[in-house]
């Protein structure tokens, strides 16, 4: 096993800091919730206990800053009602030793089966385990119901606390779009040295998902990331086109790569616009027009082929910018609101595919499941050397657990290592500092508001940072001006050491190893290009029955299969485990391969055009050999078994006859395919060559 990988990924979390990450207006939101029930559980005293109030707020708060997930209340509401519910079955646990472990099996087999589905429903998960934890300490002195009432109360006033000001209609949908237009830029400066570079598939994805669970939207938006794609099928087709001129003439493939360079500075600027709402200045459009003219132009009689078709596919590049612009110009002028669906439509289309989901998981195959299953164990063990810890706060080996057990090794290794420090030296500290503030009860309470915004300020900046603060906040809140010395500081510092220390030592001993998991998620990927590759060429040999709906439905299958496969592959880079192959390597390769051919059916999709109603012979033989090559490719990738060998350049060859005898009217589909099939074919030859080698 080579442990260089994982030490290094260590190193890097650990000191990690992206100060670029921080949201001070979210925090202040969130801030400003807890301390209206932190002053709430002052003034009613009595009748409101303050460390379940606490807490309740304090989690609910931490909803407000997933990544990605809109700050609504009824996420706030949800957490504090299962908050509720945690404090009442910890209560229930603490009644016997052996319920107690019982209950915290079964409390972490639910939480975290259901928290591993999604990262907002992971983070609300991961502080309703650590509230069971806390659930006796924070009811002392409070019936169970009051208790879990105070951290239903705690939700409830984060969940108003999304309505507080500054409102900004839509920008979550912004940012995404505007990520993607950067990424299409990095995109458009990367073909012009390799048409090797990645094909932006995460930020589009990510943009069209948040847009598509939105039930009101403008319009405009939706248009925009239907836009998103074209201007990465008219990059990807200049791109093909500057490489064929690379041999011909170079002085033009040079001239193409400029375009590709200020089609990239468009689309930082139409970036920049989009989230700042600004109007796109007047000389927008004539600094572009100026690369454009630059370009190969088919204008000449001279020009050859390749020329006429560069220059072809850099006026479709410059139609699909000014159109993304005007669109742009409406998303900044702020165009009402449209609905899509009803809102009752889509509550249920939402709860069948979460049930959907929650199905597919139920397998003891399923990462989730695995996950789920060690989390049980793994909270049941902690718990249980809690209850044999010699002093009083064995809780915290349990409630470290929590904060450390994550699905893959990559976070659980990672970012439990920078937890359990971070925990344990905000242990330390803030049990230290507690002796300043003994017996001072507004200042303790202006300690834990502290405590908790800068908790909520570090969340996306730095994790280590983040858990000192969390150790602090839970410290303080514990404690809240009762007796502090430093053998109680010592002794949370190294129960939370030793709880860190369990959940990764016992995930070594039932780890879901995502490297076992690439074979299969790369054959599911090849599936889906191979769906993708017969709707485009059914396509081009028939543009009539041309089904825009099926064709996006097979490419959002292909994203979403690839951005898994991503996600595996980024965990799986990390991992110390050898055995057969392939690696996260050989997946990469394998991977650029598909990429490569790819891009070619993209560009053989974009040379069916609005009004091409002519078809084509000879080309569902060649579809037939595509397909039976995709499918030898996915289950050689599966089950390491290759079938009959598939002739591919036997049927590019007689596809190269039957293209030679079409009509005049076909001319411009023809050469399209006539270049992009070798492309293709050889892509796909070069992507067994490599799957054998893993054979070796």
């Amino acid at each position: 096993m080579n442990f260089t990988g994982p030490a290094r990924h260590v190193g890097r979390s650990l000191f990690a800091w992206h100060a670029e990450r921080v949201q001070p207006a979210m925090a202040m939101r969130a801030a400003t919730g807890f301390g209206v029930v932190l002053l709430a559980t002052i003034v009613f005293a009595p009748l409101i206990p303050a460390a379940p109030a606490m807490l309740g707020a304090w989690c609910a708060g931490i909803t407000l800053l997933v990544p990605g997930v809109r700050p609504r209340p009824t996420l706030p509401i949800l957490v504090g009602a299962a908050i509720g519910v945690a404090v009442l079955l910890g209560n229930l646990a603490g009644t016997g030793p052996i319920l107690l472990l019982v209950l915290s099996a079964a409390w972490a087999l639910a939480m975290a089966f259901i928290g591993s589905l999604g990262s907002a429903i992971g983070s609300a998960t991961t502080v309703c385990g650590v509230t069971f934890v806390l659930a006796a300490s924070i009811s002392e002195g409070n019936s169970w119901l009051l208790a879990a009432g105070a951290a239903v109360f705690g939700g409830v006033v984060q969940g108003a606390a999304t309505l507080l000001p500054p409102w900004s209609r839509f920008r979550p949908e912004r940012l995404g779009v505007a990520h993607a237009f950067r990424e299409l830029a990095e995109y458009s400066r990367g073909i012009t040295e390799s048409l090797n570079a990645s094909l932006p598939t995460k930020s589009l994805l990510d943009a069209s998902t948040v847009i598509g669970e939105r039930r009101r939207v403008p319009h405009v938006l939706r248009e925009v990331t239907g836009q998103l794609y074209e201007l990465r099928a008219a990059l990807i087709a200049v791109g093909v086109a500057r490489a064929r001129l690379l041999d011909e003439d170079p002085m033009a493939a040079r001239q193409t790569g400029r375009v590709l360079r200020e089609s990239a500075t468009a689309l930082d600027r139409l970036a920049e616009y989009i989230v700042d709402q600004k109007g796109l200045p007047r000389d927008w459009e004539e600094d572009l027009a100026a690369s454009i003219d630059a370009a190969p132009s088919d204008e000449s009689g001279v020009m050859s082929t390749r020329h006429t078709v560069a220059g072809q596919e850099v006026r479709r590049l410059q139609r699909a910018l000014q159109h993304t612009a005007r669109l742009i110009e409406r998303v900044v002028r702020g165009e009402p609101a449209t609905t899509v669906v009803s809102r009752r439509i889509r509550v249920r289309s939402r709860f069948s595919e979460e049930f959907q989901t929650i199905r597919a998981n139920l397998s003891p195959r399923s990462p989730a499941f695995q996950h789920a299953i060690r989390a049980a164990m793994v909270i049941a063990a902690a718990t249980g050397a809690g209850l044999l810890w010699p002093g009083d706060h064995g809780f915290w080996l349990p409630l470290t657990a929590w904060i450390v057990l994550r699905p893959d090794f990559a976070a659980t290794v990672g970012r439990g290592i920078e937890r359990t420090l971070g925990t344990t030296a905000g242990v330390v500290v803030a049990t230290a500092l507690a002796f300043v503030v003994e017996n001072r009860s507004l200042w303790a309470a202006a300690t834990i508001l502290v405590f908790a915004m800068l908790a909520y300020l570090v969340l996306p900046v730095s994790f280590f940072v983040f858990s000192a603060a969390v150790a602090g906040f839970a410290v303080f809140q514990l404690d809240f001006a009762a007796e502090a010395n430093m053998s109680v500081a010592l002794e949370r510092g190294l129960a939370t050491l030793l709880g860190g220390l369990v959940a990764i030592g016992l995930y070594w001993l039932l780890p879901t190893w995502q490297t076992r998991r690439l074979p299969e998620l790369m054959a599911d990927l090849i599936e889906a290009y191979r769906d993708y590759a017969n709707l485009v060429l059914q396509f081009q040999a028939r543009p009539l029955e041309r089904d825009e709906k099926v064709l996006r439905d097979a490419v959002d299958e292909v994203r979403l299969r690839r951005s898994e496969l991503n996600a595996a592959t980024e965990q799986a880079t990390i991992e110390p485990i050898g055995g057969p192959r392939p690696y996260s390597e050989d997946i990469r390769d394998l991977e650029a391969v598909l990429e490569r051919a790819a891009r070619s059916l993209i560009v053989m999709e974009g040379g069916v055009r609005r009004g091409d109603a002519a078809q084509l012979p000879g080309i569902d033989e060649f579809e037939d050999a595509i397909d039976a090559a995709y499918h030898r490719l996915a289950e050689w990738v599966r089950t390491g078994r290759a079938g009959p060998e598939i002739d591919l350049d036997g049927a590019v060859e007689e596809l190269d006859v039957a293209l030679g005898a079409g009509s005049p009217a076909t001319r411009r589909r023809r050469r399209v395919l006539d270049w992009e099939s070798d492309v293709l074919v050889d892509s796909l030859k070069d992507a067994g060559l490599i799957v054998a080698e893993w054979q070796r």
